[in-house]
């Protein structure tokens, strides 16, 4: 029994990583909906840092939270493939 490793398949970690992000903003979406749905009754609009003011209905509120959670994964994604680069170690 030896300490060897089998070696990955090439590609494997984008694709689970591109699998995750695509699950997380999906769900953002899904809570989107939700907020959007039930905060309209409380809330018409929402001002977002003073600069952007969104309307709370379903499909607002939907896109709004795909966005969000999109941007988020993008730049985790973008500061790990930096990170990567810099990795003297890495196989």
């Amino acid at each position: 029994m030896g300490d060897e490793s089998a070696p990955g398949v090439s590609g494997r970690g984008r694709r689970i990583l591109l699998g995750l992000g695509s699950g997380g903003v999906l769900l953002g979406g899904v809570l989107g909906f939700f907020v959007g749905a039930n905060g309209g009754e409380a809330l018409s609009e929402v001002t977002l840092l003073g600069i952007l003011t969104v309307p709370v209905s379903p499909a607002a509120m939907t896109l709004y939270g795909m966005a969000v959670v999109g941007v988020a994964v993008g730049l985790l994604y973008g500061a790990v493939s930096l990170a990567s680069r810099f990795d003297t170690d890495a196989q």
